[in-house]
């Protein structure tokens, strides 16, 4: 199946936002076997919308739009759907009172705007949003099929995962799909398409490459009339990822995190971890903090400027753990040194310290200095040195 996005919202186009729905949704397209074929972003006009409609209905089988359910004036994707199809919008008594119901848990009063929310056309079937107070759209109708999602990220992942997904996966007339990624880090893109040039030339299962915060990720597709037979094409080419690549260059699969790899690592273990952190300046806890064994692991955070950390700690090859932590895993990330290029950027050779009672490692990366992208790289870097040294170490 094709598939086209439709971003809807002025704001897109002013660059008040950023559409991380579309990157979201092409990452989850090639589970379900569907092909993106075009994404583009659309303002608040009902015009505009119903020709993108009709557009992308001309060369796909199902389109998905994003945002423009709210209740205002200018949220026009239900208007603009209805006008398509030829269709009315029609209060749906369910839908109102869920809407109602959900005001009044807040304890407010629904007001009358919000009454839109609850419309659909007979095409249509709501999708729930727990999140939100947006249902979602699924039309099928003249064998195509359009899916009105809301636009806040959390309302429409959600959304996505419990009822949109599960729909389209019903659909795919029998085809099994079976993905597979892997993670890894210290090997170059080029030195990847060169390791794995003769697996990149298959076509079943299929295989990309893609640069990413934490690394590169190797994805592969596999696709089979038999559910088992596209896992067993998915466990063999893992198996020659592994051995081409190296297993200590693979540090994750599929949804895993580095901060979640590593404090499973640290609680598998019975481990807890202590970070002093300079040039990632609150990063690399902030990281931490979301996972779910954050309390149980973290013993301490430190944020130091780089001139308050004793100058020891930049260079020495054995480290020792001096700061007042009784962790048993200590991790420090400090700019060795920085250096100013001829454009005004500064460069530094971030350090990064892992320490143990028995073991220590250490190694640098050149990093651009104050830059956020940047930090949350260096974050992440840290984090993978983290999860390799408790592999080789507990």
């Amino acid at each position: 199946m094709d598939a086209e996005i439709i971003a809807v919202g002025t704001e897109l186009l002013m660059g008040e936002l950023v559409d991380s729905n579309s990157a979201f949704l092409a990452s989850e397209f090639p589970k379900l076997g569907i092909s993106l074929k075009m994404a583009v972003k659309i303002g608040d006009d009902l015009g505009d919308l119903v020709t993108g409609l009709d557009s992308a209905l001309k060369r796909s089988d199902i389109v998905i739009t994003t945002g423009g359910l709210g209740p205002t004036s200018d949220d026009l994707t239900r208007e603009s759907i209805a006008q398509y199809f030829n269709e009315d919008m029609e209060v749906d008594t369910q839908l109102l009172k869920n809407l109602e119901d959900n005001f009044s848990r807040r304890g407010t009063k629904m007001p009358k705007t919000n009454i839109k929310q609850a419309t659909l056309i007979p095409s249509a079937t709501s999708l729930p949003n727990p999140n939100g107070t947006a249902p979602g759209w699924f039309v099928s109708k003249d064998s195509k099929i359009v899916i009105a999602m809301p636009g806040p990220p959390l309302e429409l992942n959600a959304m996505w995962e419990n009822h949109v997904a599960p729909k389209l996966a019903s659909l795919s007339d029998g085809v099994a799909i079976s993905t597979r990624t892997l993670k890894t880090f210290g090997r170059s893109e080029g030195e990847l398409d060169e390791l794995l040039s003769d697996l990149f030339g298959q076509e079943n299962p299929y295989l990309g490459i893609y640069s990413k915060q934490d690394g590169i990720h190797l994805r592969a597709i596999a696709k089979s009339q038999i559910s088992s037979e596209a896992d067993s094409l998915i466990n063999k080419i893992e198996a020659q990822i592994t051995e081409k690549v190296g297993v200590s260059f693979i540090w994750g699969r599929d949804g895993e995190t580095p901060p979640e790899v590593a404090t499973n690592l640290l609680d598998e273990n019975n481990l807890t971890l202590c970070v002093t952190e300079s040039y990632t300046g609150g990063t690399l806890c902030s990281l931490l903090s979301e996972c779910a064994l954050y309390e149980k692991v973290f013993l301490k955070g430190t944020i130091a400027s780089p001139s308050s950390m004793p100058a020891a700690d930049y260079v020495e090859s054995q480290p020792t753990c001096n700061e007042p932590c009784q962790a048993d895993v200590h991790l420090k990330v400090s700019p060795l040194l920085v250096k100013e290029n001829d454009g005004g950027t500064s460069f530094g050779d971030v350090n990064i310290k892992i320490e143990s009672q028995n073991n220590a490692t250490q190694l640098s990366s050149r990093y651009r200095m104050r830059n956020i992208r940047m930090r949350q790289r260096a974050s992440n870097h840290a984090l993978i040195e983290l999860i390799k040294f408790i592999k080789s170490n507990y």
